[in-house]
């Protein structure tokens, strides 16, 4: 049942793996299990946001609030993004979506990515190494936490 959780917090926006990892080393489960879990449950939604995007998520602007809502989060994506973008391009997709914090994951990479008519399969490996290298970070940083933790208890 963790397992499950794990999952479908590594799919779900602004969590992501950097909410599933935590989680399932605090669980108690196999750091590197966890990792795996985690990472290829968030790579594998990669092409479901890109689907979204080109479906669901264009629909939304014909919706004056959500539009709005919508319009100014991806143009705040864009401008988080913007530095790694200009400088390296999909290496920089990659360097942004590896970033672990809350805003720079497989989601805001897709979006931004499909914004600026990246091309797909490029986007997506750079936004899947992100990913991996994020979990990567992610998973030794919450070691590290909860070792501490259990140090000093």
């Amino acid at each position: 049942m963790v397992f499950l959780y794990i999952v479908l917090l590594s799919a779900a926006p602004f969590l992501e793996l950097r909410g599933a990892i935590p989680f399932g080393i605090a669980a108690g489960l196999d750091y590197f299990t966890v990792f795996l879990v985690a990472t290829t449950a968030n790579i594998i939604i990669i092409p479901v946001i890109y689907m979204l995007f080109n479906t669901f998520f264009k629909e939304l602007y014909k919706f004056p609030y959500i539009g709005t809502m919508f319009e100014k989060t991806v143009h705040k994506a864009h401008r988080k993004s913007k530095k790694y973008l200009d400088k390296y391009g999909y290496l920089g997709l990659a360097i942004f979506v590896s970033i672990p914090i809350p805003g720079s994951g497989a989601y805001t990479g897709s979006i931004v990515a499909n914004f600026l008519e990246m091309d797909r399969r490029k986007a997506m490996l750079a936004i899947a190494a992100g990913v991996f290298v994020a979990g990567i970070l992610v998973t030794l940083i919450s070691i590290g936490f909860i070792e501490s933790l259990r140090f000093l208890l």
